[in-house]
């Protein structure tokens, strides 16, 4: 005689044999075409019009985010920020105001004790508070003439360092296409820009692998020749929207490329060692599934079965 629960026993000896077989073949390598792309691709333009009085850099050369790539004409402007500084700088306004203002603080000091004797009459007591709170108010004014004046060298500074053009980023230079002597408007751009530390390895893997490609997931980078050569790299963005049409999702990658190396716009292969079980192998999986089997009746899934 046999019993449910022996062959139950058999079923879960079973299952863990085929998994175990499946656990030999471990991990495998799936390779996915992809293309290396520049982190960021960058048109610099002015935000102002003017003619360029200077362009510093040349196609391929190397820029540091910061640095000062092209001028526009600002003879008007640096004149603006001579002028205004001239103005915040200067405060004889201010001294001549506290001059006054101390002045009449000391006539008024004299003339109190006179007044309570009866000696000086209370209408030049008053005139002197007068005197006293317009001086006061006058040395005010002044105060916020100098703090209008720091504010528009501000603001004519601000207006001159427009016509600097920095680079927004550590890079190349892809193209130039303005040089000294032609006009700049908002719509156009006097270079493009490229930063190829770190490059973005993009692939479109089958949704088949979905769950399987993670973040974090290190894959190896092949760049076709003549660059040549593999390059790890983590898994930095996966897709949550498939493409219905090819049944992809993208993955992209973060490849470092110290000192601009490897170029951008290569096309190449990316692999991933992937665990051959990754969903669904649990050992528990398959026994959890055998206890359906259970007949109606049974207790704690025992049921006598006669041959």
């Amino acid at each position: 005689m046999k019993t449910f629960g022996t062959m139950r026993t058999a079923q879960r000896l079973a299952a863990l044999s085929i998994i175990g077989l499946c656990g030999m073949a471990g991990a495998h390598a799936a390779t996915f075409d992809c293309v290396m792309e520049p982190a960021q691709k960058v048109k610099v333009g002015s935000s102002v019009t003017g003619v360029l009085e200077q362009v510093l850099v040349n196609r391929g050369d190397v820029v540091h985010a910061g640095q000062e790539i092209a001028r526009l004409n600002s003879g008007v402007e640096a004149a603006s920020v001579a002028l205004a500084k001239l103005q915040a700088g200067s405060a004889e306004a201010i001294e001549a105001q506290r001059s006054r203002l101390d002045l009449v603080k000391r006539k008024l000091a004299r003339a109190e004790p006179l007044a309570a004797k009866g000696i000086t009459p209370q209408d030049k007591l008053d005139e002197l508070n007068s005197e006293l709170e317009i001086a006061q108010r006058d040395l005010n004014a002044e105060t916020m003439k100098q703090h209008l004046a720091q504010i528009e060298l501000q603001r004519a500074q601000a207006t001159f360092d427009l016509r600097t053009i920095r680079t927004p980023l550590t890079g190349l230079v892809m193209d130039k296409n303005m040089s000294a002597g032609e006009f700049v408007n908002q719509e156009a751009y006097i270079m493009t820009l490229v930063q190829l530390d770190p490059l973005y390895v993009e692939a479109y893997v089958p949704v088949s692998y979905w769950g399987k490609i993670t973040k974090g997931l290190i894959g190896t980078v092949h760049p076709a020749e003549p660059v040549g050569g593999a390059y790890p790299a983590p898994v930095t963005v996966v897709d949550r929207v498939f493409d219905a049409a090819s049944g992809t999702f993208g993955v992209r990658l973060e490849l470092k490329n110290s000192d601009n190396v490897l170029p951008g716009g290569e096309r190449c292969k990316v692999d991933f060692h992937i665990d051959a079980m990754a969903k669904n192998s649990a050992p528990d999986a398959i026994p959890a599934a055998s206890d359906q089997l259970a007949l109606p009746g049974s207790r704690d899934g025992q049921v006598g079965v006669q041959n």
